[in-house]
């Protein structure tokens, strides 16, 4: 059976029949299918690919405020009938949950435009390998002899929802993503970094500008050496500065936020960092990576601002934990897919530009590290973290000297916030969607030699 043949529909809204008729508040009924292809690089080549396909429906439903969930990997009538009664069953036994205020209603979004490339629906395996393939030549060109770890994925996806508050969605998506990491040895010393890119098309992959780029970082990482321990300032590039920032939005985000039980949670109306700091989620954006026209709960999406001038405005909110806080949903509710589980989290975060240029932030630089790699995410109940720095260099006089190796950085994510000093103008953007720049942090304590 093709993908266009696969009828979603019709099997949601016979769950939905059978559910209006029975005693209960709320429901809401999700059919989904997936193919996602998948294929993994070690050594000189390509290990191993597979592809896989995933279908199913899934039933919640709420009655005196308790929830029922089932799901089937079958949509003939008979396990949708199952799967009806065993969520309701599970709903008139479960214990009430008083922070349940009820689902969302219906409200009509402009589509988001650019979510489904045609060539990734219709991709086979054979095809792309292709990728893989003028990843690993390309960096071939650059420098022979590494051995490589990394990967290419693609998939797409398509759902349909309706609620029992008269919500009724339908949404399709694909994503693509690659990776390569190039290891070089000479001797004992060793060379080593990656480089990747995603997005919804294959027209948003250069897998040549990926192959290059990590060989040529990775050879930049010969000659490594020890720093001692102390406080540096730390300059963190986008694809680190994009890990501090999503943490902060994902521990502002949802049930956990609104309970109390993230660092984050004491944060709204508070200040974290100087007034340079504006922080936006859009999911608006057409042809980006976290963007969609709807939520999980069938919420339109809409551009929200989170930080103004270093100042928490807002959670990211389902209508769970909207309802804790008694406000409205911020269009933020993750579905994973049709086993029942409703989260919240950010879509394309998109961070303001400073003033700065990359070199104007170094060349103020008397002693620091700049950071190329690292992920900077922390417990997300204590807001501790400890990360090692993978890929870095000393920064002495303005200048780069060396690469750094077995460096680690520690403390309290919020002190890193409150402690930036410079935002770059320049940046990356990935996936057409998050928008990451450079970003200068004061001191830092640095566990080195």
């Amino acid at each position: 059976m093709g993908v266009e043949e696969i009828d979603l529909a019709a099997p949601v809204e016979k769950a939905a029949r059978l559910l209006s008729q029975m005693d209960i508040d709320f429901y809401d009924v999700v059919a989904s299918y997936s193919r996602s292809i998948s294929i993994n690089i070690l050594g000189r080549g390509i290990k191993e690919a597979s592809s896989r396909v995933d279908l199913g429906i899934g039933v919640r439903v709420f009655r005196n405020k308790g929830l029922g969930v089932a799901y089937s990997q079958s949509l003939e009538d008979r396990d949708i009938e199952a799967t009806v009664k065993r969520a309701v069953g599970f709903a008139r036994v479960a214990q009430p949950d008083p922070y349940f205020k009820g689902l969302p209603g219906p409200s009509k979004a402009p589509e988001v435009p650019g979510l489904c490339d045609s060539e990734v629906i219709s991709l086979t395996l054979e095809e792309a390998t292709r990728i893989p393939k003028e990843m690993i030549s390309a960096a071939e060109e650059v420098r022979v002899g590494a051995m490589y770890f990394g990967g290419f994925s693609a998939s797409y996806s398509r759902a349909y929802l309706t609620v029992s508050t008269g919500v009724s969605v339908e949404a399709e998506k694909t994503a693509v993503s690659a990776y390569l990491q190039p290891v070089y040895r000479e001797g004992d010393d060793v060379g080593s970094s990656y480089e990747f890119d995603y997005g919804i098309s294959l027209s948003n992959i250069n897998p040549c500008w990926i192959g290059k780029r990590a060989a040529e970082k990775a050879i930049e990482q010969f000659g490594s050496r020890k720093v001692e321990s102390g406080s540096l300032p730390l300059i963190l590039m986008p694809e680190a500065s994009g890990s501090l920032f999503s943490s902060l939005l994902s521990a502002l985000s949802g049930e956990p936020a609104a309970k109390g039980r993230t660092f984050a949670s004491g944060l709204l109306g508070k200040h974290i960092g100087p007034e340079t700091i504006d922080v936006m989620d859009d999911g608006t954006i057409p042809g980006a990576i976290a963007s969609s026209t709807y939520d999980g709960e069938g919420v339109p999406k809409r551009p929200l601002k989170v930080v103004e001038r270093g100042r928490v405005l807002t959670f990211l909110h389902n209508s769970y934990s909207a309802g804790i806080m008694n406000v409205e949903s911020t269009g933020h509710a993750i579905r994973g897919g049709y086993g029942g589980y409703v989260g919240a989290g950010p879509s394309n975060i998109r961070v303001k530009p400073g003033d700065s240029t990359l070199d104007e932030i170094l060349a103020e630089t008397r002693r620091g590290i700049l950071v190329l790699n690292a992920s900077f995410t922390p417990n997300m109940v204590s807001g501790e973290f400890s990360t090692t720095i993978d890929e870095g260099f000393l920064i002495e006089g303005g200048e780069k000297k060396h690469p750094v190796k077995n460096l680690m950085a520690g403390g309290h994510i919020l002190n890193l916030f409150k402690n930036i000093e410079l935002i770059s103008k320049e940046g990356r953007l990935f996936g057409k969607g998050h928008f990451f720049p450079i970003v200068k942090i004061g001191e830092v304590k640095l566990s080195g030699k």
